[in-house]
């Protein structure tokens, strides 16, 4: 009798350990779920006010700064236009001012290296040039695929949507 008592409360320390591994394995995951989530928001976030924000004073640096929150097809694309955004902002003295709205995450992949956000960010341009023309307000919603690359969240993807 008491062997098989010593034997049942074996088991259920066993079983109980089993099961709060089990629930901190979950919870750790579940956290680093929702932290990747968060950063791919700030990813995409970052990366639209980059794209809102040019000033002819700063091109180079903005350009930079636009390049260095993309990857892949996104990165491309804003690379290969970049020589003729240089030129129009430094002819017309542009400066464009960008602020985020808001973002949201939609997606997130099962393992954790791709998501997908929605943007919502306004901007307003001013011209040093010489121009009298009023402050052009512009409007911006994307839908951004975000990708992990080497521990870093990047734009991967950005669609302008209406």
């Amino acid at each position: 009798m008491r062997r098989a008592l010593t034997a049942g409360l074996v088991l259920l320390v066993v079983a109980l350990a089993l099961t709060v591994r089990h629930l901190a394995q979950a919870r750790t995951e579940a956290l680093a779920t929702a932290e990747d989530g968060e950063m791919a928001v700030r990813a995409a976030a970052a990366h639209a006010v980059s794209l809102m924000s040019i000033d002819h004073r700063r091109i180079d640096d903005d350009i930079k700064r636009a390049l260095a929150t993309s990857t892949g097809p996104e990165r491309a694309q804003y690379a290969a236009g970049q020589a003729a955004l240089k030129a129009t902002t430094l002819k017309n003295k542009a400066v464009q001012t960008g602020v985020l709205r808001a973002s949201a995450l939609t997606s997130l992949a099962a393992d954790r290296r791709t998501a997908q956000v929605l943007i919502v960010g306004d901007a307003v341009i001013h011209w040093e040039d010489g121009r009298k023309a009023p402050p052009e307000e512009r409007f911006f919603r994307w839908r951004m695929d975000v990708t992990k690359a080497s521990g870093l969240w990047l734009v991967s993807r950005a669609e302008l949507v209406r």
